[in-house]
């Protein structure tokens, strides 16, 4: 074993352990170590830019009835077209009153405006109409269904004649002008009040107006007459149904045949009844009476003549008191006419028509005008 230079303590071996009872040495020296770069200084950095402000999300627009996206705010509202209103939101009250907006028309009477609120209960009728059709008028009494009745009738042919008083004198007018000189041509009691030139000569010539001869011209007359007759009750039908009649409207008569017809029917009665004293002349009232409408059945149903009789007896029949009390009003009004110095027929015998036109219409279930 070679001596240690270093002195005892520690073998020669490297990996000996040092003695526990051995002084320690000193720590030989090391290299001392190579020194580093030192450090490169950082470039200075840029200043840090501003944070801009970001543009916050927009959503799309809401959608009627849709809600605001969870957890932000709904969009700005959007604006709308003139005339239009926004969509209500949910859950939204309607409008106070339930008006439109401008531009938009109202609604119908009667009917409720989008959003408005209900009337309220109770059933208080609304308030009648201030403009518009039926306004400021009355409906008349028969539109009720009301019984026919002569003052009805009476009141009706006063307030036709005076609303087309000019046209009726017309007629009036042309249809007696007709009649008179059918009377004078075929009537030989008026031709001898004409032409009796002393009472002996007048009485002589009424003695011959009753021979076979007079009495079959002055038929002959009567149905010429009742003819013309048809004339007047045709515009009193038209008024009925137009509420007034044009003066064509008079001289436009319908089933001219059976109105011939009709008329040489009651002729034929006149003259064979006429030769029986005092109970034919009753006879033929009674009958004339229940051929009150006979005339109107033809004109204005088209009726054939023997139809329109056993119609004009049906309806009289099922209303004789009516039809009584209508024959002596009209026959009164007639005489009132007479006595205003014959003037006041133009006017008697139109509302005459008129009533009797107006009863027809309503005993029929017609609703005049």
């Amino acid at each position: 074993m070679s001596e240690n230079p270093n002195g005892p303590g520690r073998g020669s071996e490297p990996n000996e352990p040092p003695s526990p009872y051995e002084p320690e040495r000193p720590a030989q020296p090391t290299e001392p170590a190579q020194p580093t770069e030192p450090a490169q200084p950082a470039p200075p950095s840029e200043p840090p830019q501003p944070v801009q402000p970001t543009e916050p999300p927009t959503a799309p627009p809401a959608q009627p009835g849709a809600y605001p996206p969870p957890g932000g705010y709904p969009p700005p509202p959007q604006q709308q077209p003139y005339g239009q209103q926004p969509p209500a939101q949910p859950g939204a009250y309607p409008p106070p009153g339930g008006y439109p907006p401008p531009g938009q028309q109202p609604p119908a009477y009667g009917q409720q405006a989008p959003g408005a609120y209900p009337p309220p209960p109770g059933g208080f009728p609304t308030a009648p109409p201030t403009s518009g059709a039926g306004y400021g008028t009355t409906p008349p009494p028969w539109a009720s269904g009301a019984p026919v009745t002569v003052g009805q009738a009476v009141s009706y042919g006063w307030s036709k004649f005076w609303s087309n008083a000019g046209i009726w004198i017309a007629a009036v007018l042309v249809v007696a002008v007709i009649a008179f000189v059918i009377n004078l041509t075929f009537s030989a009691t008026l031709r001898a009040g004409f032409n009796g030139s002393s009472t002996e000569d007048l009485q002589q010539r009424l003695d011959d107006a009753r021979s076979f001869g007079n009495v079959l011209l002055a038929a002959i007359g009567s149905i010429l007459s009742y003819v013309v007759l048809a004339f007047l009750v045709s515009g009193a039908l038209a008024t009925t149904y137009k509420g007034r009649a044009a003066f064509g409207d008079f001289f436009r008569l319908k089933n001219f045949g059976n109105i011939v017809l009709l008329a040489v029917v009651v002729g034929v009665l006149s003259f064979v009844l006429g030769y029986i004293p005092f109970l034919g002349s009753i006879i033929l009232l009674v009958i004339e009476f229940f051929l009150t409408f006979a005339l109107y059945f033809v004109i204005d149903a088209g009726q054939d003549t023997f139809t329109a009789i056993r119609s004009s007896f049906g309806i009289v029949s099922k209303n004789p008191g009516v039809v009584i009390v209508l024959l002596l009003a009209v026959i009164g009004i007639t005489i009132v006419g007479a006595l205003i110095c014959g003037v006041g027929l133009l006017a008697a015998v139109p509302i005459g028509l008129l009533a009797y036109a107006f009863a027809y219409r309503r005993l029929t279930g017609g609703m005049p005008v």
